[in-house]
């Protein structure tokens, strides 16, 4: 990462200076990540017994973990156990389409980054899903599973016919393979989670390669791993990019409900190279679009992202939801900003109130702090809340982000490539630089 540029937290203005709020009450909610059992537990011999890898046939990403389990499971000092698992709930996967076609697409472009076989380009039935399923069910070890997987993934995204790739293996009847996805399914949600891909240890969740790095640090933390080398280790300059037009510039959306964008702009903000015609393009949060965000999904993303901003230094931890009215007022001030410097500090302003500092930015006190901060004169911010609130171009961004066959924040894209996470930072380095 580039070191930042030095600049200013707060510009001259000569109105009063507003002085930092207290926090509010929202702010007393302190996202911990959860660790299993206590000390005492351990003790008493109820410490974690096994890593577990929730597996769902027809997801791109699973499949590519799936081709680390049997070099895992021989260096680890315990046993990894696979669930498959069905699809997820509609509720906590609300754009399916959208989130499966972005999966594939996504997995065949970092798989050669990670040195593994990129899955192929066809979208999985889902019949075929479940037959694949029923044959993974009837797997008796590790390695069993792994030939089974490797079969089934090659039918599955290749397009070839499935029962000719699994004639050779023992399968599960219907019904049994039915009870046996229910069952992982409610063991995953009784553990706090809703997603495939997902490697669960200690009460706590990794996600994909993605998270690889951090699940590796509390084995080693527990002298659960041997040897030295990293369980994977991603290679930037092999990604499969796609064509990118000279100049392209750079498009970011961002939603100040959406604390994984609060860490993008972050990091954007410290890399000169990334922030050069920087387009940002907010957008109202998906609880304000008419989608429903369980219990679950919330807590695990607030751990989550705890968990990056500490290993990145980035302030993190007292929250005060904008849901509603903080995030619109935001939105109506955000053009005032000129300039991709001064669009950057805005969102790092409200972003650093918002989830680090339990500033309420709904009230006037609060946002006028973070206005003043991000070097914006407040009289003028003060004249764009009064209602009606002018935000109708949060909604043609959030037209844009579905051509671009997107749904989610904070998302990329550059020419037509487009990307989506600030886990893929990275592809969009190597885009920019392609592009320039």
């Amino acid at each position: 990462m580039s070191e930042p540029e030095a600049r200013p937290s707060v510009a001259p203005t000569a109105e009063p200076a507003a002085k930092a709020p207290r926090p509010t009450w929202r702010s007393r909610l302190t996202p911990l990540v959860t660790r299993g059992p206590s000390a005492l537990e351990r003790a008493r011999g109820a410490g974690p017994r096994q890593l577990d890898f929730y597996y769902e046939p027809g997801d791109a990403h699973s499949h590519l973990c799936a081709q680390l389990l049997p070099g895992i499971a021989r260096r680890l000092g315990l046993p990894l156990r696979v669930h498959v698992v069905p699809a997820p709930e509609e509720a906590a996967y609300p754009e399916a389409e959208r989130q499966r076609a972005f999966a594939l697409g996504d997995a065949r472009r970092i798989a050669p980054a990670w040195g593994l076989r990129a899955p192929g380009p066809q979208l999985p039935g889902s019949e075929d899903c479940r037959r694949a399923a029923r044959t993974l069910l009837g797997a008796q070890t590790l390695e069993d599973f792994a030939r089974r997987e490797a079969d089934c993934a090659r039918a599955l995204f290749g397009g070839e016919d499935l029962r000719e790739a699994v004639r050779r293996h023992a399968a599960l009847d219907g019904a049994a393979a039915a009870r046996l996805l229910r069952a992982n399914a409610q063991r995953r949600s009784r553990g706090g989670h809703y997603l495939p891909a997902m490697w669960h240890y200690d009460g706590e969740w990794f996600w994909g390669l993605d998270r690889l790095p951090l699940l590796e640090d509390r084995l080693r933390a527990r002298d659960l791993l041997r040897g030295s080398e990293p369980l994977a280790t991603l290679q930037p300059g092999a990604a499969a990019l796609p064509e990118v037009p000279a100049q392209a510039p750079l498009e970011f959306w961002f939603s100040f409900r959406s604390p994984y964008s609060y860490l993008a702009a972050w990091q954007l903000a410290q890399q000169p190279a990334l922030r050069a015609g920087l387009q940002v393009r907010p957008v109202l949060p998906m609880a304000m679009r008419g989608f429903v965000v369980p219990r679950p999904k919330r807590l695990y993303i607030v751990r989550d992202c705890q968990r990056i901003a500490d290993r990145l230094a980035i302030p993190f931890g007292h929250i005060a939801d904008p849901i509603g009215e903080g995030a619109r007022r935001c939105l109506a001030v955000f053009p005032l900003a000129d300039g991709v410097d001064q669009q950057l500090d805005f969102l790092l302003s409200a972003g650093r109130a918002i989830w680090a500092e339990g500033i309420d930015v709904a009230q006037d006190e609060g946002l006028r702090f973070v206005v003043e901060r991000a070097g914006l004169r407040w009289t003028r911010a003060r004249a764009m809340l009064n209602p009606p609130l002018d935000i109708d171009y949060a909604q043609h961004n959030r037209d844009a982000l579905f051509a671009a066959g997107l749904w989610g924040v904070p998302s990329f894209r550059i020419g037509t490539a487009a990307t989506w996470g600030q886990d893929r930072l990275w592809l969009v380095d190597r885009l920019v630089a392609k592009a320039s």
